[in-house]
């Protein structure tokens, strides 16, 4: 075996040096010299010739490729199909002039920092193409003497104080235990009590703040489509589909977080395909013939009653047990006792943010906190951030929303019954887009009260559910 201290000297013309003949780089890249020399690097390195063929991989490279065969002398798009590296972003970049840029593994979800060098054939405009690799991670750890980091004991006790009351303290921390152990968590509640929130908290406190968290809304996704977002396709899948395929969202969240929202709403069609993949962590793309193995961890959420919808069939029984290893109630917000808390820290935020203090006249706070808010706590929010324009510094009822009282008697229908007659809208001082708005809100509201999906509010409302999700959501965007 050859050690640092075998290796004879031999030049490679890198820096500075005039270009070589390619025969002449050849030679120099085949040579046992130069081998156990690259061989010794913990960075990946690739070199590809003129032509587009690898011609030659160091361990490093190849054990971070988790290649079943040696792939030198192959094209390099096919090493690339075969490897674990995902370099179309990067070698996109390269195109347009770029020579550094980022490589993620499929698989693991690593992030490599990824750079590109060219040595330089004589007598011509082309050479080989030396792509180093390098796993930022790893310098950070022998840093840290650690094999991994979490969010600090500050920000855990800060994300639990503006999110968590404390009957739900202890069930959240028992969910970033189970996270920790690859359990998939379900997060149940109505719409607005903060499964988001809850879900990226127990993603930073369980894993590393590097890894991707990809927040899927399943009720966004038309039913035709579901399948082909989640799971991605092929070159050529089908008529419109993208000329260098696309990557789903599975794959998209591999070594992090894959949060499903709203899983109610996963079409019965392409709920086995789903199983399967919480079943053996394999995907197999639209078009493609070849699965692939990948490595994420899995939290969902939903604000229906999913053990309904498996007595009437439709959602899947299996499928829930999957899902629902360790669930988790979140509470609406009537519920809650630090009601009070959570205004303050909102306030508190929006005095942060405007750079002046925003403060409750004592009439307006009573009527706030005596609110019912059917909208959790993506209803305050909307309702702080009004006050936050419309008050200079001390808000009064006079500043709450127009609609804000009728809003809080709004009657709500019986399942079957036809849509109740919406209360009427104050328009003194809105505009003709604001009391468009308004008005959608409360159609949108009344029928989703009333259906408990969004989808099958979109059906009856005539519109499609991503329109259904934008108007419900962008209240607090």
């Amino acid at each position: 075996m050859i050690t640092p201290g075998d290796i004879p000297q031999f030049y490679l013309g890198v820096r500075g040096a005039e270009a070589l003949t390619r025969e002449a780089w050849e030679q120099n890249l085949q040579s046992a010299a130069f081998r156990a020399f690259a061989n010794l690097l913990t960075d990946i390195l690739i070199i590809v010739d003129p032509d587009d063929v690898v011609v030659f991989l160091n361990i490093a490279a190849e054990r971070a490729a988790r290649l079943s065969q040696p792939f030198e002398a192959h094209a390099l798009p096919t090493f690339l199909r075969f490897s674990d590296f995902d370099m179309n972003d990067f070698l996109a970049s390269i195109e347009r002039g770029h020579s550094q840029g980022l490589v993620r593994a499929k698989t693991s979800g690593r992030i490599y920092q990824a750079t590109r060098r060219m040595l330089m054939t004589a007598g011509s405009s082309t050479g080989f193409s030396v792509y180093f690799l390098r796993d930022p991670e790893n310098a950070e750890r022998s840093k840290r003497g650690m094999q991994g980091r979490s969010i600090s004991a500050s920000d855990q006790k800060e994300s639990a104080r503006l999110i968590f009351p404390d009957s739900l303290k202890l069930q959240i921390e028992q969910a970033t235990r189970a996270y920790a152990r690859n359990f998939r968590i379900l997060l149940l509640g109505e719409s607005g009590v903060g499964k988001t929130a809850i879900a990226r908290h127990v993603h930073l406190s369980g894993g590393d703040r590097g890894r991707p968290f990809i927040h899927v809304n399943c009720g966004s996704i038309p039913e035709t489509l579901f399948e082909s977002e989640m799971f991605g396709y092929e070159r050529g899948a089908f008529t419109g589909a993208l000329q260098a395929g696309k990557r789903g969202y599975i794959e998209s969240a591999a070594g992090g977080t894959l949060f499903l929202d709203e899983i109610g709403e996963i079409p019965l069609s392409s709920q086995p395909k789903l199983l399967k993949f919480l079943e053996d962590g394999t995907i197999q793309p639209v078009g493609s013939s070849v699965a692939k193995k990948i490595e994420t961890r899995v939290i969902t959420a939903t604000n229906r009653d999913l053990s309904e919808m498996t007595r009437s069939g439709g959602f899947r029984k299996d499928l829930l047990y999957r899902l629902s290893t360790f669930p988790v109630e979140i509470p609406p917000l009537r519920a809650r006792t630090d009601k009070a808390d959570i205004l303050d820290m909102m306030l508190e935020r929006a005095s942060t943010e405007r750079g002046a203090a925003l403060k409750l006249s004592p009439a307006c706070r009573s009527i706030l906190l005596r609110h019912g808010f059917p909208g959790n706590l993506r209803e305050m929010k909307s309702i702080v951030d009004y006050l936050d324009i419309v008050a200079t510094d001390l808000a009064t009822p006079d500043h709450l929303p127009p609609s804000f009282s009728q809003h809080s008697a709004a009657p709500q229908a019986e399942p079957g019954l036809p849509l109740p007659a919406l209360p009427e809208i104050d328009v003194v001082g809105l505009t003709l887009k604001d009391m468009t708005r308004a008005f959608e809100e409360r159609g949108i509201n009344a029928a989703l009260d009333r259906l408990g999906s969004k989808r099958a509010a979109a059906k009856e409302l005539g519109v499609d559910i991503a329109t259904i999700v934008r108007k419900t959501n962008r209240a607090v965007e």
